[in-house]
């Protein structure tokens, strides 16, 4: 799937209601942050010095719920996409996984069931966009991975599913999850149960592109996740020692290719589909 920029993540926490503090909202449509360079340095030197757990303590010393919401999601950002002594997805995934605890346990005390909602889907964007910092699968990104990554990405992915099932999401989020439940199947070995997850990720893929009036197939001009996840199947099947896997992995790149000559607009996207699914097949020693 693609990777969010830290400005992609906020607008998306913001548009989907995940309960931002009304400051930190308007800052962020605005183009004036909440939190500044001056509070990610405090948090980076925390983390530097006191590892997660002291970043952790910091954001639940305060106050203010709405602020703690907020600055959970600024500290992942920060953590995710910036640089820092010592940086590993460990205390990535301890600060994040402290953060989805705290928009849980303020959705179970919530007394409306709209805010409850919107916290859950708090936790369920948040655990979604862990699950694909934990993936192996971003060009450039070469942080080690380990099974126990991989674990929590699987745990994560069914957490998301449920979630999304209770909230009544379209077919679009049911795509990503299952796609992320299914990049973390994959590289801990359960190949059959990932090529499983990576063709319900084409169904809802496919559901969601035709609602939208998009071409629903894995061709040239094909919906972005109906192409990239018939790729991951294709890894999936040949994982597996399905000889079937191959051509639908060539058929993706291929889809991609003929997208970049023909369909201009969506040429940087197929690249990036490309390069992440020729990643993913190195990483598991298929190319």
């Amino acid at each position: 799937m693609m990777k969010r920029t830290s400005l992609t993540v906020l607008a998306m926490i913001i548009l989907s209601g995940a309960l931002l503090p009304a400051t930190a909202a308007e800052g962020a449509m605005s183009g004036e942050p909440r939190f500044n360079e001056d509070d990610w340095k405090e948090l980076r030197e925390l983390m530097e010095s006191g590892g997660a757990a002291a970043v952790v303590e910091h954001i639940l010393a305060v106050e203010d719920p709405e602020e703690r919401r907020a600055l959970f999601l600024f500290a992942h950002q920060g953590f995710a996409y910036q640089d820092w002594e010592g940086k590993n997805l460990d205390d990535l995934a301890t600060v994040v996984q402290a953060g989805i605890d705290e928009f849980l346990a303020q959705a179970e005390a919530a007394g409306n069931a709209d805010v409850r909602a919107k916290l859950i889907d708090g936790a369920n964007i948040e655990a979604y966009n862990l699950a694909a910092d934990l993936a192996p699968c971003w060009p450039g990104d070469e942080l080690p991975r380990e099974d126990r990554h991989h674990a929590m990405g699987v745990e994560l992915g069914e957490r998301m599913l449920s979630w999304r099932e209770e909230l009544e999401k379209g077919p679009d989020a049911f795509s990503m999850a299952y796609w992320a439940l299914g990049v973390h199947q994959l590289f801990l070995g359960e190949a059959e149960a990932a090529a499983a997850s990576f063709q319900s990720a084409v169904d809802y893929a496919a559901r969601a592109a035709r609602e939208g009036d998009r071409t629903a197939e894995c061709v040239s001009g094909g919906d972005f996740s109906v192409v990239l996840n018939t790729g991951y199947r294709g890894l999936a099947l040949s994982a597996a020692g399905d000889d079937a896997g191959r051509g639908l992995y060539d058929q993706a790149l291929a889809a991609f290719e003929g997208t970049i000559a023909d369909y201009p607009e969506q040429a940087d996207d197929a690249r990036f589909g490309i390069d992440q699914l020729h990643k993913v097949a190195t990483g598991l020693g298929l190319e």
